[in-house]
């Protein structure tokens, strides 16, 4: 899988925003500006100049990451690629909830997309996987998709269908439950009837409530997953998308939370 996160472009040794010359604006535009948005200009442009040789520095290493990975599975050290016919699609439906752009900086929407990637990667992988939805990709994700992550374009559609709309424009209501540690309702199973739904959001904390309060504002029903009831936790339970996904993947598979939650859950947050 292609790595996502981008590094922080390096500006030449001496060269200072004083001697750059932009190429977005005028050099008196330039100038007006404070010291440090010259920096993040001057920064971005030194990226966007470097953007095809980093791609091309990640598509060679995804080329030996995969010659590795066969070296490995040849020499018994790593189980082969599950294959299509080894898989069982289930009922269960997942949805992931994209529709926070405007609450995340750059970083975090470059996060949450290699996030999104991951939720494919352990679906395509899965014996048991499920009907991922990805719904509300627009904006500053959609666009992260459609340059950093451009291989999305050949994912395949049994193992996640992306979606413009809303989920509530997808699914009927009466299905949906909106996976929330805000929620006072603790979940005990998985129901293939409903849809569960996940928020595609990084927010460290910032934003309390925020996924509660928009299932409760949309009518639809919510709840937490029971982590509390089976493993201590250092911390809040809050987890990454992925790290939540896999949980859910898990528990479909062996239908035993204790083990879902011990097997994803890093052992630094037990």
């Amino acid at each position: 899988m292609e790595s996502s996160e981008q590094p922080q472009p390096h500006v030449r040794k001496g060269l200072s925003v004083d001697e750059y010359e932009p190429k977005s604006m005028s050099r008196a535009e330039f100038q007006l500006l404070p010291r440090n948005s010259q920096k993040r200009v001057m920064k971005k442009e030194l990226w966007e100049n470097r953007a095809e040789e980093y791609k091309e520095k990640q598509r060679q290493k995804n080329r030996d990451i995969k010659r590795r990975r066969k070296e490995r599975v040849r020499q018994g050290e790593a189980a082969p690629r599950r294959k299509p016919e080894d898989q069982t699609r289930t009922a269960h439906r997942i949805v992931i909830d994209m529709d926070f752009d405007e609450k995340m900086n750059d970083k975090e929407i470059s996060s949450i997309c290699a996030q999104v990637q991951r939720c494919y990667a352990a679906n395509r992988q899965a014996l048991k996987y499920v009907g991922l939805h990805v719904t509300k990709l627009h904006e500053r994700c959609r666009q992260r998709f459609d340059s950093a992550l451009e291989q999305h374009a050949g994912w395949s559609t049994e193992h996640v269908v992306l979606e413009d709309k809303e989920y509530v424009d997808v699914f009927d209501k009466n299905e949906l439950v909106y996976l929330t540690a805000d929620s006072p309702n603790v979940i005990e199973d998985l129901d293939p009837k409903k849809v569960y739904v996940i928020g595609g959001l990084v927010d460290k904390n910032r934003y309390p409530r925020l996924t509660l309060d928009k299932a409760e504002a949309q009518g639809i029903q919510h709840a937490q997953l029971p982590i509390g009831l089976y493993v201590q936790m250092a911390s809040r339970k809050v987890m990454t998308v992925n790290q939540i996904f896999e949980m859910l993947l898990r528990f479909i598979d062996v239908g035993d939370w204790k083990t879902a939650f011990t097997e994803v859950i890093p052992t630094r947050k037990l």
